[in-house]
């Protein structure tokens, strides 16, 4: 959309000599002002027309919005990763019992030394206009530069905002910060693993961009209940066809095979019983608890 639009949101530090002149009177983002609408500005291009993403092929791609990243993914075959499965993703070895619960990637310590080797952060400089680079890296850095996490995850805290599925358009979910926020939180967010804000769906800038997802298939889980002939009609054995027959086929004992322990008196096969066990797909439950 910002190829579409002509423009997207650049850091004001990034800006080179061909905007020197205008840079005072250039459209900025109200609450943000150190984000300045530049012409020409997109993924390709991602600091405006004399820029390149050259030589950063394998970084993290910025300048695309909310609807650009979900229709790469469905281009893919995938899809835009759902808030829960982020978050166990990004917290993954640091779920459970409140003691494995850290605050960031590497354990609890607000140490830029250690920060600096898990995540690609600002550093000490004074934001926007001074970036020390202290982790090697003035804006985007390449994926899997730094380590994954237990799970094999890359990146999920730092170098880049990453959109989420679902939200509301005015307000659409992306976690994870980027490289304009800090350990502490002193400039812009806090890099930990909880790091969550919302923005506009059509919103393009140069330190926000996705990940795409796909759920493993699953495997179908059965169990046994009860089923009462009286009331439900007579049990039929379904075929691959959908075809239900009355006349047990071959492999009909693996259906409606009978445990004592389980069901008791009901296994004894007498002709007036009419409570059998069927077989049938276990509903998935999904288990929450406070991450």
């Amino acid at each position: 959309e910002a190829e579409h639009y002509g423009w997207s949101f650049v850091l004001v530090s990034f800006l080179g000599t061909t905007h020197e002149k205008d840079i005072h009177t250039m459209e900025r983002d109200p609450e943000t002002p150190q984000w300045v609408a530049v012409d020409g500005a997109y993924w390709r291009r991602p600091e405006g027309p004399n820029s390149s993403y050259k030589f950063r092929e394998n970084h993290p791609v910025v300048h695309v919005s909310h609807k650009d990243a979900a229709e790469y993914c469905t281009w893919k075959g995938k899809r835009l990763p759902g808030e829960r499965e982020w978050e166990a993703a990004a917290r993954y070895g640091h779920y459970g019992p409140p003691a494995n619960r850290t605050l960031y990637p590497w354990g609890d310590e607000q140490d830029l030394e250690i920060a600096k080797k898990y995540i690609n952060i600002w550093g000490n400089g004074e934001f926007p206009i001074q970036n020390h680079a202290e982790d090697g890296w003035r804006g985007t850095s390449p994926v899997k530069h730094y380590p994954p996490n237990e799970g094999g995850f890359y990146d999920l805290v730092g170098n880049v905002w990453e959109w989420m599925r679902g939200g509301k358009h005015k307000a659409r979910i992306v976690r994870g910060a980027s490289y304009v926020d800090t350990v502490d939180g002193s400039v812009n967010h806090a890099a930990t693993l909880g790091a969550r804000s919302t923005i506009h769906g059509t919103t393009t800038v140069g330190n926000v961009g996705f990940r795409c997802a796909k759920a493993p298939k699953r495997r179908t889980e059965y169990h046994y209940v009860h089923h009462d002939e009286t009331i439900h009609g007579h049990l039929a054995i379904e075929d691959q066809y959908g075809r239900a027959d009355r006349v047990p086929q071959r492999g009909w004992e693996d259906q409606f095979a009978w445990e004592d322990d389980e069901f008791g008196d009901l296994a004894d096969d007498d002709e007036g019983n009419t409570i059998k066990r069927r077989k049938v797909v276990k509903p998935r439950e999904t288990i929450m608890t406070e991450l």
